[in-house]
């Protein structure tokens, strides 16, 4: 009789310390849960440098300062979109800058810029546009 009280009381104890703990784990899974992750401040755009047929893409990507992000490119239309080239951001302002080139003659490329994701942001991605060459 007294064993048993004795592995009862031990039982008790355990299941008592360890309740605050189960609830802790419970709460903090539920609260990563609700907790979206957002995109990055993201601004993409391409141009051609006067009339040289000489294209840029360039942009700005304020939170993730200097690291690379990707460059991709899509030869047509139901093409998937494959690595063109890493370029890496400003460590002042997040500002990136690359040229790119346009396809051959009488093709469609496009392009766009991948950010990858971090502990607090998604993975951003935005079209820059495409060239058209005639």
């Amino acid at each position: 009789m007294r064993i048993t009280r004795t592995i009862a009381a031990i039982v008790a104890f355990v299941m008592v310390a360890l309740t605050p703990v189960a609830l802790t784990s419970e709460a903090s899974a539920a609260d990563v849960q609700r907790v979206k992750k957002e995109k990055h401040a993201l601004f993409a755009s391409g141009k051609e440098i006067g009339n040289t047929n000489k294209f840029i893409a360039y942009g700005r990507v304020s939170t993730y300062k200097n690291r690379k992000i990707k460059i991709q490119r899509k030869n047509c239309g139901k093409c998937k979109w494959k690595l063109y080239k890493k370029v890496k951001t400003a460590k002042k302002n997040g500002k990136f800058r690359t040229r790119i080139t346009p396809g051959k003659r009488g093709t469609r490329v496009c392009y766009k810029v991948v950010v990858p994701a971090t502990a607090r942001f998604k993975t951003t991605k935005r079209v820059i546009g495409c060239i058209t060459t005639y």
